[in-house]
């Protein structure tokens, strides 16, 4: 299988803040569901990875001007469509949720108006799906990474924020708060998971239908199910 890149490596952009179960650094290492899939399709590849670990918003710039290849882990917007290629099937589905801080003075009722005008605390330039991303609501963007919302919630200098229940449930901050914490259910909705590829000095339709084949070869393999096991996850 031929897959020409620069330099025989695929460049993977992945924010510098740990993003647990995709990515993370443990003894020294970055691993994760994102991360072993990669490089399970790298193996079938014949292929290299290069990781570039970035700020968040230089993540999706370098992808989106060429100076990286992939993001691991990306949801499908209308406006990131006509920045980005995606991968053609998505690998995981991510529960978006809201979390506050027990006893939670809300009657939640699965929407966002069921919490008034509260404002909900986000990540600066993170999408949280098309449907959440174009709804109307009191949305604070506040800080660079979903750890830090979760230490702010915990210090109660805010009520609710939004988050990835994978995320949640792989927090090691969240897993010592203990009952400190609410997830309110259910969820305001389910994103999929996709790869997102540079349009620019990227990889080419050739690479990337490769990239696909591969990654369906991955899904239905043994080991993908081993990696849902291992991660506690749901798959697609």
């Amino acid at each position: 299988m031929f897959f020409q890149l620069h330099a025989q490596a695929l460049r993977v952009a992945i924010p510098d803040d740990d993003y647990p179960p995709y990515y993370y650094v443990l003894d020294n290492s970055l691993t994760g569901f994102s991360v072993e899939t990669l490089h399970d399709i790298a193996s079938d590849l014949a292929i290299q990875l290069e990781f570039q670990r970035l700020p968040w918003s230089r993540v999706v710039n370098h992808v989106a001007t060429g100076k990286a290849d992939v993001i691991p882990v990306f949801y499908k917007t209308p406006l990131r469509m006509q920045q980005f290629e995606y991968s053609d099937e998505s690998y995981l589905v991510d529960p978006i949720v809201l979390l506050c801080v027990n006893p939670c003075p809300f009657k939640f009722d699965g929407t966002l108006a069921s919490v008034g005008d509260e404002p909900v605390a986000t990540v600066r330039h993170f999408s949280y799906g098309s449907l959440l991303d174009e709804m109307e609501f009191a949305r604070a963007d506040l800080v660079e990474s979903d750890h830090m919302l979760f230490k702010m919630l915990l210090a109660k200098r805010v009520k609710l924020i939004m988050a990835s229940a994978h995320t949640i449930r792989h927090s090691a901050l969240l897993q010592q708060a203990g009952d400190k914490v609410v997830m309110l259910q259910p969820a305001l909705d389910s994103v999929e998971v996709f790869f997102a590829f540079s349009k620019k000095h990227g990889i080419s339709a050739a690479q990337r239908e490769q990239f696909n084949q591969a990654l369906v070869r991955f899904k239905r393999g043994e080991r993908y199910q081993q990696l849902l096991t291992k991660y506690q996850l749901q798959p697609r």
